[in-house]
């Protein structure tokens, strides 16, 4: 295999492809809007630049399954990462399952290079029989972070032959909003006493909320849930209407205002929008933390 700092020169060296999906072998994937596109044998790689900083995600062609996702991770780190003299070892401990993506399950992990240039981060996408590695680095782990919301997205469209990954769409219109919407959380905290540590009880805070959306722009919504122990309920209409990247649902009770981020397919057929909260600085917010999940179901 190629050592990473070798793919990373190699994109900045050869002519990107535009198309925003692509595919090795029998994997597809969306290219992030932004980032540059460099094919090269057996390897998708995708390269941004910012200043001093730069970022490279790479996709590989799908290896064997062990049937254990923990495995499976450290054969693709032993066969990709270790490949050149850069690391040494296998990733520190815990392996987290992979979240915040709309594609297959899996594990990733991290690890930096001998001589702390360069942060790698390693998932295996687990698709049954087979898995499919992808390799994120960057010049440090801060660094990777900030654009782990695009890995998620990049992730959440790599599909397996016969599926077909389609483009990530950075852009809404009422068009992709028509139907039905389900978004949902909850939260559960236990107190105790702090002098005598004894339980004391536990609030429960969670909702279920629908949109549904007509072609001429009307919404209807209903909400219930529960607050602090407390049942909640709501609902309200209105119209829908488009500022900029904001989509505002203009109800007769409430103005509630969000800031789009993507729409993707799932891996499961559902359409699936992913909101930020409207802050003017998106330095405040967590996109991991923050982001609201819309999911439409699949047409049956």
């Amino acid at each position: 295999m190629r050592r990473l700092a070798g793919l990373f020169f190699l994109c900045l060296s050869t002519v990107s492809a535009l198309a925003q999906v692509q595919t090795v072998g029998d994997v597809s994937f969306a290219v992030p809007e932004g980032w540059t596109y460099t094919p090269a044998p057996n390897i998708g790689a995708m390269v941004l630049k910012a200043d001093k900083n730069y970022w490279v995600m790479a996709v590989y062609p799908p290896m064997s399954s062990s049937g254990d996702a923990t495995q499976d991770l450290k054969a693709a780190w032993t066969k990709i990462v270790l490949a050149g003299p850069d690391y040494r070892g296998l990733p520190p401990l815990p392996y987290f399952d992979i979240a915040h993506t709309v594609g297959y399950p899996g594990k990733r992990a991290d690890g930096a290079s001998v001589n702390r240039a360069t942060y790698t981060r390693l998932y295996v996408l687990e698709t049954g029989r087979s898995f499919i590695p992808v390799v994120c680095f960057s010049n440090d782990g801060i660094v990777l972070n900030s654009q782990e919301y695009v890995a998620n997205a990049m992730l959440g469209s790599v599909r397996l032959a016969p599926l077909k990954a389609e483009p990530i769409k950075n852009n809404l219109s009422l068009a992709d909003m028509v139907g039905h919407w389900s978004s949902g959380a909850g939260t559960s905290m236990s107190f105790y006493n702090s002098s005598t540590g004894q339980y004391q009880g536990t609030s429960n805070s969670f909702y279920g909320a629908g949109y549904t959306i007509a072609a001429d722009g009307s919404f209807t919504y209903k909400m219930s849930g529960m607050v602090n122990n407390s049942v909640a309920r709501d609902d309200d209409s209105g119209v829908v209407q488009f500022e900029k990247e904001f989509v505002v649902f203009k109800g007769h009770n409430h103005v509630v205002r969000y800031r789009f981020l993507n729409l993707q397919r799932a891996i499961d057929g559902s359409t699936v929008i992913t909101f930020l909260p409207p802050v003017a600085d998106l330095t405040k917010i967590s996109y991991i933390r923050d982001s609201e999940i819309w999911i439409r179901s699949a047409k049956k």
